[in-house]
Formats: structure tokens, sequence, C-alpha cells
């Protein structure tokens, strides 16, 4: 099991708000639950570790291909789908 660590940060208040809101309804369990699902997603369940270097180049040369080849997409368009799909994995949460 690994060691906690208390950890003192300051927000905006509408994301304390936000945040607090989600522990009220249930959504999470904790402040601390709730950051870290937040903190696990952003860095994936591996931690912080880094990738290999050459991991890295070749996942860049992929987008470098694709970009060249044209397969490419409108910004707001992958936003809104992905602004949709939160929205939905938030009311699933919410239920």
């Amino acid at each position: 099991m690994s060691k906690n660590e208390r950890l003192s940060v300051d927000l905006p208040s509408h994301l304390v708000a936000g945040l607090r809101e989600s522990v009220r309804s249930g959504m999470y369990a904790s402040e601390s639950a709730a950051i870290e699902e937040l903190l696990t997603a952003w860095y994936g369940p591996e931690g912080t570790k880094e990738p290999p270097i050459e991991a890295l180049r070749a996942f860049v040369a992929e987008g470098i291909a694709d970009v060249e080849a044209g397969r490419v997409s409108d910004a707001e368009e992958v936003y809104a789908r992905v602004r949709e799909r939160i929205d939905s994995v938030a009311a699933e949460k919410a239920k």
C-alpha cells in the first residue's frame, strides 16, 4: 500500500465549489478521492514515471505523419465531442 502525504493547495473559489459539490452529491467520497482520481487520470496508473525518449519520439513522428497525410480534425469539433463525453460521464456518476 502506498504512503499518503498531505498537500495544501490554493485554488480559485469556483473550482473549490465544484469540488465540494462533487463530494456533496455523492460523486466522490471525499475531496481527496476526487483529486486522486483526477491526478490518476492525468498521469495514468503508473504515476509520473517518464516514458522512454524513443517512445516519445515515435509518438511525435506518428503525429507529424498524420498531419502530413491530412489526417487532422477541427479542434472545435474535437472539443465539443470531448465536452459531451465529460458531461455524459458526470451524469452517469451522479446517478
